[in-house]
């Protein structure tokens, strides 16, 4: 792993624990074991380093799901079963650092980096958008809303998974249970979306 990867890893840890106000470039320096020059060398300011953090994040789904497009073995809607594996693994595994992502994105007061971070996700989401509209043309999905479908598969992960306390009670849990480390959660929440993406996308065969 090179510095700058180590780097990120410090920064993916700290800002997902401590948020982005509460974490310094100093405190990240001393994770990672560099100097605080370095971070400036490579990455400029903080803002530039959450970027950086959130692209090298998004970097990894970007190149599954631009393989999934030029994918000739898998049918369109096992490609959507690829895509919600894998965010839902991403969501479980990083909870923190996903609870801070949307909040930086619900700010006003640093637009800028709102503005590169909801761009860096956006392109991710066009892919999904790509191989939904592929399936559509392959006569395999219904005519639908593409975005809003979108929306629908990704939100309904995200809203449950914003708050330990608010997950808890929807699912009637007790005191103590931790949904980010349960796997029969997770593998529930895969299931009940995958079903859901199969209602809504696969056409009634006659």
């Amino acid at each position: 792993m090179s510095k700058k990867e180590i780097i990120i890893e410090s920064a993916i840890k700290l800002f997902g624990t401590k948020g982005f106000e509460g974490t310094s470039v100093r405190e990240i320096a001393a994770d990672a074991k560099v100097n605080v020059a370095m971070i400036n060398y490579y990455f400029g300011s903080k803002e530039k380093l959450f970027e950086e953090v959130v692209e090298y994040r998004a970097s990894v789904l970007k190149g599954i799901f631009s393989e999934l497009i030029n994918n000739k073995t898998l049918t369109p809607i096992e490609k959507i079963d690829v895509i919600i594996d894998h965010t839902i693994e991403r969501k479980f595994s990083n909870t923190q650092f996903h609870h801070l992502l949307h909040r930086e994105l619900s700010l006003e007061h640093r637009p800028q980096l709102r503005d590169a971070i909801s761009n860096i996700l956006l392109r991710n989401m066009n892919l999904v958008k790509t191989i939904i509209k592929n399936g559509i043309k392959d006569g395999v999905f219904k005519q639908v809303d593409i975005e809003l479908t979108l929306t629908t598969m990704l939100g309904s992960i995200h809203y449950l998974l914003t708050s330990e306390t608010m997950c808890r009670k929807i699912l009637g849990k007790k005191e103590g249970f931790d949904p980010f480390k349960n796997k029969q959660l997770k593998k529930r929440v895969g299931d009940h979306i995958k079903q859901l993406m199969r209602s809504h996308l696969l056409k009634n065969k006659k």
